[in-house]
């Protein structure tokens, strides 16, 4: 009611200055018009301080009207079915037979919603649960936390985040899901990243300018574990007790060298990310029990499925557990590149475990260091569209398709988690797996949030694993339907 009897007075004003036009300069009469209007702008808005509105283009944000105070709610949801064509290999007696039949499997691969908000001066929070994550074969799934974090946001300084986070690292797995051109990221990225992981993080967030993205990570516990409780630490023969500490860090940093809206052969505008990372975890402190006797630095290391097919269980990368650990290290280099239409992605990444001396012990001999490689490259071509680089995250923004866009796509990648030096404390030669990957496949986009992607991939495995270290080849296809709001 107040607003609209302020209204009827700027109108009544406006009405008086109308009539009295004859007698006055018609500059001095809209200056003092507009004056009138700004007063009851801004009393309209004094009185709806406090209250609130839909954001447009945010999805189902709610927004203070002084900016304070924001709630959001958003998600994603990744239905995949995916199937074995051929998988033959090199059997135990040396002949080459099929290892498994042919099969079809599917799953939701993430159930995802996020809760944010913003409370006032910079401080924030973030809560997003996975319903469809743990344990691959069981029918009640674990729901597990993948960020549950307190932020501040400091104006011209970025950001600290506190809590269960991203753990810094490189080009594919900073990439958001919702954005990623392939279904899976590469092997080497499966078996040398942190994923989720508890502790206190900085990124710049824009704050050294829109085209520089740095984040680094100081972390402790387990992958989404949330809690690492404190041990004594003096467990040993005949003893249960296990201690789970472990501390780590990582640190990324990303910079978009080219950005510009020239035309080029393949269509409109061209940029150029480029970035570097390194991550480390120590695991000295880390035991394990085997039949009751205490080992030091066991740890489960990451692995890598065939093909990228999530649906199939085997992992013919994959160290396993190993014991005696005490360090682990990554690093690697990257690029991201749109020419108009044209996409292309690269990454190198390089790895290795140390080792202790077996069970700890002063007088024994260490184990030789572990080291493996991996890189990808893949290439995709929108025939509608546009690519988006976020500089101030470091990362690929995803497709912006209006309706119905489509998108070819291939990618390389291979691993080489073979060490065959003969460890000094006499166990023999390690092997995690080796092998390439070939991906073929399309992506429609039947707008920016809702996309159908599709592939093929053949898998030629030198070392697998799930054959015994023996060699392998696999074909499959997969695809999967993927809406976010």
């Amino acid at each position: 009611m107040k607003n609209k009897i302020l209204t009827g007075v700027a109108v009544m004003t406006s009405l008086a200055f109308v009539n009295d036009a004859s007698s006055q300069d018609y500059g001095a009469q809209i200056d003092a018009l507009q004056n009138e209007l700004l007063k009851v702008k801004q009393q309209m808005n004094s009185g709806d301080k406090g209250k609130a509105y839909f954001e447009k283009g945010k999805g189902l944000r709610v927004k203070s009207t002084d900016g304070k105070y924001k709630f959001q709610i958003k998600g994603r949801l990744m239905y995949d079915v995916g199937g074995i064509l051929d998988y033959e290999g090199t059997l135990a007696d040396g002949t080459t037979g099929q290892l498994t039949e042919a099969g079809l499997g599917s799953e939701f691969r993430r159930l995802r919603f996020t809760i944010k908000g913003e409370v006032g001066n910079g401080w924030g929070f973030a809560f997003q649960p996975d319903f469809a994550d743990g344990d691959d074969n069981a029918s009640d799934r674990t729901v597990v936390f993948k960020d549950a974090l307190i932020y501040k946001n400091m104006k011209g300084l970025g950001k600290l985040t506190f809590g269960n986070q991203k753990a810094a690292a490189g080009l594919y797995e900073n990439t958001s899901s919702n954005n990623l051109i392939f279904m899976e990221r590469p092997m080497h990225n499966e078996t040398m990243n942190f994923g989720h992981r508890a502790g206190i993080g900085y990124d710049t967030s824009g704050a050294l300018g829109k085209r520089f993205h740095l984040k680094g990570t100081v972390f402790h516990g387990l992958e989404s574990a949330i809690e690492q409780n404190i041990s004594d630490n003096e467990g040993g023969v005949g003893q249960t007790t296990m201690n789970d500490e472990s501390f780590g860090g990582s640190v990324a940093a990303h910079y978009q060298v080219l950005k510009n809206k020239n035309d080029n052969f393949f269509g409109n505008g061209t940029s150029a990310l480029v970035g570097f990372h390194f991550g480390a975890l120590d695991l000295s402190n880390l035991d394990g029990d085997d039949d009751n006797k205490v080992q030091q630095g066991r740890y489960d290391t990451n692995s890598a499925r065939a093909n990228g097919l999530h649906t199939l269980m085997d992992k013919p990368v994959d160290l396993g557990n190993e014991t005696n650990l005490k360090y682990h290290h990554f690093f690697g280099p990257q690029y991201s590149l749109i020419l108009g239409q044209l996409f292309t992605q690269g990454e190198y990444q390089v790895g290795k475990y140390e080792y202790s001396a077996p069970n700890n012990a002063a007088d024994a001999v260490a184990e030789e260091d572990f080291d493996f490689h991996g890189g990808s490259i893949s290439i995709a071509y929108a025939f509608s569209g546009k690519f988006k680089h976020s500089g101030k995250k470091g990362a690929l923004g995803g497709l912006k398709c209006k309706r119905h866009c489509f998108m070819p796509k291939y990618q390389y990648e291979f691993i080489d988690q073979t060490d065959h030096d003969t460890n000094a404390s006499g166990t023999g030669a390690r092997n995690g797996g080796s092998g390439q990957a070939h991906t073929f496949g399309f992506n429609h986009y039947f707008n920016s949030n809702v996309r159908l992607m599709a592939e093929y991939a053949y898998g030629d495995y030198a070392s697998n694993n799930d054959n015994g270290m023996r060699d392998s080849t696999i074909s499959t296809l997969q695809a999967r339907l993927h809406l976010k709001y």
